[in-house]
């Protein structure tokens, strides 16, 4: 076995291991069941979103056979939990299984973060690849939480402006977001229309003092609901981070998109429910050290 970087050539054996049954599937459903990974176009706009945020995708072959692929990306921005590399994606066909490939994908990983100069390979596991992640010692070092709220208009309409691809909030803290670096969600809001997924609405809005920046998109357009992404200032308030909840919620009624979700850090939970927001699940932000 060998490991090698993701070539365009390789591409279509990869959308197979993560999604074996997609040429058989819908557009809509293999986005549902298997994300950016179950269609080839799809997962080709989202690789050159993954480089252009520095990130790297590489892949396990056996002779001509792709057993597995992986991907990690730097997050050198404001974030919560400091610099460190992403570990995106770790993903092994199932009959190569407990063989060691996982394993290797990490280790060299972990060798792509050094010379990334980062000190730290953080990721998010499912809980069925806990132990697996626990056993390369991983450990958490805090957790977010996947929220969700119905829409409605806010009683305070804060003004709001369009916001471009070249206005990345790089002095910013993703307030909410997903797992992925916060360049990497940007690079991933824009041109999605040209695959095939719904256009995102990306505002300026302005929270008091604050200019925060909410991106909202729908995964798919059979999905009743909207992905929220919020960025805002390293000293915002819980107050004002339940303002832009408010705006969130207002931009997707204003859509007749009828939810919103978002997963953000558990030390904002607090802001988020006041506005209405549930919580769906919890989530360990792993960590281990590469020092």
């Amino acid at each position: 076995m060998r490991i090698v970087e993701l070539s365009h050539d390789l591409a279509e054996e990869v959308v197979s291991i993560h999604c074996p049954r997609w040429r058989d599937m819908t557009f809509n459903l293999r986005m549902r069941e298997c994300g950016y990974w179950g269609d080839l176009k799809v997962f080709s706009w989202y690789l050159e979103a993954l480089h252009l945020a520095g990130g790297r995708a590489i892949v396990a072959i056996d002779g001509d056979n792709v057993l597995g692929e992986a991907e990690v990306v730097p997050e050198r921005f404001l974030s919560p939990v400091g610099e460190h590399a992403y570990l995106q994606m770790v993903w092994v066909k199932e009959e190569a299984r407990r063989s060691g490939v996982g394993k290797a994908l990490v280790r060299e990983c972990e060798s792509i973060a050094r010379g990334m100069g980062l000190n730290n390979l953080d990721t998010i596991p499912t809980s069925e690849a806990l132990p697996f992640f626990e056993n390369l010692g991983f450990r958490e070092v805090d957790s977010q939480v996947l929220m969700e709220a119905e829409s409605r208009p806010a009683p305070e309409q804060p003004r709001m402006e369009g916001a471009q691809r070249d206005e990345f909030p790089a002095s910013a803290h993703m307030i909410a977001g997903q797992t992925r670096p916060s360049s990497f969600l940007w690079e991933l809001l824009w041109e999605r229309e040209s695959v095939g997924l719904p256009a995102p609405k990306v505002v300026k809005v302005r929270v008091g003092m604050w200019q925060l920046l909410l991106a909202l998109f729908q995964p798919t357009s059979e999905d009743d609901y909207l992905y929220a992404l919020i960025w805002g200032p390293e000293r915002i308030s819980l107050g004002q981070i339940f303002d832009s909840a408010e705006m969130a919620l207002t931009i997707a009624y204003g859509m007749g998109i009828p939810k919103v979700r978002l997963q953000t850090w558990c030390k904002y939970r607090a802001a988020f429910e006041a506005a209405g927001f549930e919580a769906l699940a919890r989530y360990k932000w792993m960590r281990k050290g590469l020092l």
